[in-house]
């Protein structure tokens, strides 16, 4: 009989009552009463018996300790016990020793925020054994208490969420709603659902997240350090891009290592970053016939090119999430934002920046202005301040509504601007040149958002064509790809030096975006089609 008990347990015999409690409660959320009441009896009388067990083994431990001479631990005791079990009391616990629920939350929270989630998982083990000590009939006060917390705090990581949940079986227990009520219950199964049961795999996740995972075969089967670092430099751009549209959630339900993805990327972004600098100190050796002064030269590109993209990410990032409100929550954001995403917004910063080189004209020819004219009774200082007043509305107001498009955009700016001023700095002053450029190229970016509802073969998507391949190689792989050929273009005017004109870097700058269109293009296709070689099924 007791070798059944035990099995009817799950467990092997045991003196430690905290593991037959958790025995217990473990088959209790499998065997319901109301569908098989003789197995939830059994079930019942073994937990009984085994705790009386257990006392039997502690008296006869007790009288051990007391007579050296006394026999060993009874395995079994001398009788069987009474047909009807004796209910176990559970051993109380001094008041200034009960722990609260709220005591051990506390503890984990101040743990996660402090030290990170593997803190929390760490410190969860201790909480766990903790729990494991309390009386049954404090069970659901403790489920409770953590539904509670759980519900509260959704940025819980969801490993903590899996054993949170394998402790107290919220989503497998039928007793869940019976112990925490209907609304509490609901709502942890509405919480939890989505994040901890396996959901199926949409075809198009599966076909982003194929690279990412053939890539991670590879990591975790050892391959060579070259080998990865080779295919992650052909595939840098098309798995960040990747990533960054699968996120984090689907990243962990497809256990993908997304640590070491990251390190693999950057990998791959170093060896283009050292390719690229190898390239231009070449160049330059073969333009100066001197190595030194190539290298001043390709350091000067490197650095300006590498803080300047810096600076444009962060500043196109700061634009879009900032002053455009595009992810506060409230009363006045709401019309905002609906006004903001206005077919007729972008169109007014474009009349906005016009405006702005207008008045940038008439505050160049103040001096030239008859005396008893309009332009002459007011103070040049009006013009300078309403027209960069203007040109700053306009370029928030026809901002690009994506974050990663705004960056790309504020990473052209000066490039736009340059040749906005080239193109009519003959006629116009130059200021008025830069938001000329500004606006061609807010326009290119409001096309590309189609925000005009432009038809696809209208000449204007012509004249702002480089602007909308620059936005499309953002839009396919990362935002490096697409001012890649802005540094290719800044190397050209570092290296040609007096000979590199606007006409020539614009041409430079258009060719370069055609031309790393078609080369990622075949990088893409050659590494993964190495990749499928490599990698097993």
């Amino acid at each position: 009989m007791w070798e059944q008990d035990w099995s009817l347990l799950g467990i092997a015999p045991t003196t430690e009552l905290a593991a037959i409690k958790k025995a217990y409660a473990l088959k209790l959320r499998v065997t319901r009463p109301d569908d098989d009441a003789e197995a939830y009896q059994a079930l019942r009388g073994a937990y009984e018996r085994a705790q009386q067990w257990l006392k039997w083994q502690q008296e006869a431990a007790s009288e051990a300790s007391e007579e050296p001479a006394a026999a060993p631990l009874l395995s079994e005791p001398p009788t069987e016990p009474a047909a009807a079990p004796v209910e176990a009391s559970e051993p109380l616990t001094p008041p200034e020793l009960v722990v609260q629920p709220q005591h051990l939350i506390d503890e984990l929270s101040l743990r996660w925020r402090r030290s990170g989630e593997s803190a929390l998982l760490h410190e969860w083990s201790a909480v766990q054994r903790e729990l494991d000590q309390q009386p049954l009939s404090r069970h659901v006060e403790f489920s409770a208490a953590f539904a509670q917390w759980v519900l509260g705090t959704p940025a819980l990581p969801d490993d903590f969420l899996k054993a949170l949940n394998n402790h107290f079986g919220w989503l497998d227990d039928f007793r869940t709603e019976r112990q925490l009520g209907t609304p509490l219950a609901h709502a942890l199964h509405e919480a939890l659902d989505g994040r901890l049961r396996p959901m199926p795999v949409p075809e198009a996740v599966r076909e982003l997240a194929a690279p990412l995972q053939a890539m991670a075969v590879l990591y975790q089967e050892g391959a060579g350090w070259w080998r990865q670092a080779w295919l992650f430099f052909l595939l840098q751009p098309l798995l960040v891009r990747h990533r960054a549209v699968l996120g984090g959630d689907w990243l962990r339900r497809l256990d993908l290592p997304d640590d070491w993805l990251v390190v693999g990327i950057k990998r791959g972004l170093w060896l283009r970053v050292a390719l690229g600098s190898s390239l231009c100190w070449a160049a330059g050796l073969l333009i100066f016939n001197d190595a030194i002064i190539a290298l001043g030269h390709t350091l000067l590109w490197l650095v300006g090119t590498g803080l300047f993209m810096v600076a444009s990410l962060m500043a196109g990032t700061f634009i879009g999430v900032g002053p455009t409100l595009t992810t506060r929550d409230g009363r006045l954001t709401r019309p905002l934002e609906k006004w903001r995403r206005h077919s007729h917004q972008p169109l007014l910063g474009l009349v906005w920046l016009l405006f702005a080189a207008w008045l940038a004209y008439l505050d160049a020819s103040h001096g030239n202005s008859p005396k008893g004219s309009v332009l002459s009774l007011l103070p040049r200082e009006a013009y300078q301040y309403a027209g960069w007043g203007f040109a700053i509305a306009g370029l928030l107001v026809a901002w690009p509504l994506d974050v990663l498009r705004g960056c790309v955009v504020f990473g052209l700016m000066p490039l736009a601007g340059y040749f906005g001023m080239a193109l009519v700095g003959a006629w116009l002053p130059l200021a008025s040149g830069l938001m000329i450029g500004a606006a061609w190229l807010l326009a290119g970016a409001a096309v590309h958002e189609d925000r005009f509802g432009l038809p696809e073969s209208t000449p204007v998507r012509w004249l702002v064509r480089p602007v909308l391949n620059s936005l499309v190689l953002a839009d396919r792989w990362s935002f490096a790809t697409a001012l890649l050929p802005l540094a290719v273009a800044a190397a050209w005017a570092v290296l040609a030096d007096r000979h590199a004109g606007p006409t020539r870097i614009f041409v430079v700058w258009v060719l370069s975006i055609l031309a790393t269109g078609w080369l990622q293009t075949r990088a893409d296709a050659l590494g993964l089609r190495q990749l499928r070689a490599t990698a097993p099924d």
